[in-house]
């Protein structure tokens, strides 16, 4: 009995490296084919679960993408506000706090939220392993990316980033802090257009 044990430990500890070797070759594959999107627009509805409210509060809009650094969230529904990342700004416009831009050089805090959804969706792999440790599952046609934030300051907003795609496109978004509160993003496929 112990020498099968022996054999079967053996066994999956040789096909350990090959595992690893092809969720790397699907991570890769994956990227690929996100970078070869240069733009899209998609709506998307996202409910964020918070310890302080009875029900999840709803938020609908749109997004839009432009490679290689162009990402806009533009909230719609309860009430507008519009977030636009493009190069190294932040441009928030909400009706409460008027218009505001914030350079992502000087604000540490804020740039691995952008990257999250912005270099995924470039296909920038570099970026993500700047910022996060990254987890991948699946294959290219239908994947999972577990972002966990490598920067301490950073983990205490948010302990992981969760995606899930199919093919060249991201479905959902999820996001989960520390605190237990939580948000899910879904991106509406049949709405997606390629400007």
């Amino acid at each position: 009995m112990k020498r099968w044990f022996a054999v079967l430990l053996a066994v999956l500890l040789l096909c350990w490296p090959l595992a690893a070797v092809i969720a790397d070759e699907a991570l890769t594959e994956v990227m690929r084919t996100l970078a070869a999107v240069k733009s899209l627009q998609a709506e998307f509805r996202e409910e964020k679960t918070l310890a302080m409210l009875q029900q999840p509060l709803v938020t609908t809009g749109r997004l839009y993408y432009q490679a290689p650094a162009y990402l806009r969230k533009q909230t719609l529904q309860p009430q507008p506000e519009d977030y636009t990342a493009n190069g190294e700004w932040l441009t928030l416009d909400t009706p409460e706090g008027g218009q505001r831009d914030f350079n992502l050089n000087g604000y540490p805090q804020l740039r691995p939220f952008v990257e999250a959804i912005r270099a995924t969706q470039a296909g920038d792999q570099a970026t993500l392993e700047r910022y996060y440790r990254l987890e991948f599952q699946g294959t290219p046609a239908d994947w999972t990316l577990r972002l966990t934030p490598l920067d301490p300051t950073a983990a205490g907003y948010v302990a992981a980033i969760v995606m899930h795609g199919k093919n060249e496109r991201i479905v959902s978004v999820e996001t989960l802090e520390p605190d237990g509160d939580r948000s899910l993003m879904i991106i509406d496929l049949t709405t997606i257009e390629s400007p």
